[in-house]
């Protein structure tokens, strides 16, 4: 699927450049993330990570833009951040690749013609794919967590999400573009801190997928003089809701232009 994304995405990208290269811009997007979810059920500062973003814009109107980027970021959670989750001693930490392609409206015409504003502020929602892959810290060592079935379910290192937020763009220069913005996911899947649904029997865990796998399916042995505190079938995260991320960014852009036309007037 990825491959499939990157390929349509240049192919789009090389057919704007040329057929209307003064419509299209490139940017580098650097800024933090954090989410919410089994782990976290509000954002916890500490928690917050870096992420960078490329992508690709091209102006449909002076009101409308398509946006398609490629981000990396991480995502981690803890237990310990909360003292009614604390007796539970989960923790992990995701890598995430995310391909995403948003609308965005402007409130202001904005562009280089005669009459658009040199600033605006803007919406966008979109759809995305990220791949995720939720870890944790063990007796020295980072273990994938997927692999091990902590609650004995297998799911995929995909999902879909709905970006959407608000920001502001500024021209500082001919080809040069400032922005902010603030984006938020909601994501179809539970899993990316390994945590969904009820504990699964220890003892089986064990038999099947090994000492460690049982071990870090009910962390609360570690609190409790090596005897765990959960018994299978009790609640171990929440169905009822998905995890969410949410991304925060400051760019910058790149105008490029056709040597063929007036860049204002196009």
């Amino acid at each position: 699927m990825p491959k499939i994304l990157i390929t349509y995405i240049t192919l789009f990208t090389l057919y704007i450049t040329t057929a209307n290269a003064q419509r299209f811009e490139v940017g580098l997007a650097l800024g933090a993330a954090n989410y919410v979810g089994d782990l976290a059920p509000t954002m916890v500062t500490s928690e917050t990570k870096p992420s960078l973003g490329f992508f690709g814009r091209y102006a449909l109107s002076s009101s409308f833009a398509v946006k398609g980027e490629i981000t990396y970021t991480q995502l981690s959670g803890n237990d310990k951040n909360f003292d009614f989750n604390a007796p539970r001693n989960l923790s992990f930490r995701s890598d995430i690749t995310e391909y995403s392609g948003v609308l965005e409206f402007n409130f202001n015409k904005y562009g280089l013609k005669v009459l658009d504003k040199k600033i605006t502020s803007y919406i966008f929602i979109g759809i995305a794919m990220f791949e995720y892959k939720p870890e944790t810290y063990f007796q020295s060592s980072w273990y994938d967590l997927r692999s091990l079935k902590s609650e004995g379910k297998s799911y995929e290192s995909s999902a879909f999400a709905i970006p959407f937020g608000m920001g502001v763009k500024c021209n500082i220069a001919r080809n040069l573009a400032f922005e902010s913005s603030i984006g938020f996911r909601k994501t179809y899947t539970d899993f990316i801190d390994d945590v969904s649904g009820n504990y699964i029997d220890n003892f089986e865990q064990n038999k099947r997928m090994g000492a460690v796998a049982a071990a870090l399916a009910d962390r609360s042995a570690e609190l409790n003089n090596g005897i765990p505190q959960y018994q299978a079938s009790h609640r171990r995260g929440s169905v009822d809701f998905n995890d969410w991320y949410v991304i925060g960014s400051v760019s910058l852009s790149y105008r490029i232009f056709n040597s063929l036309k007036c860049a204002r007037f196009y």
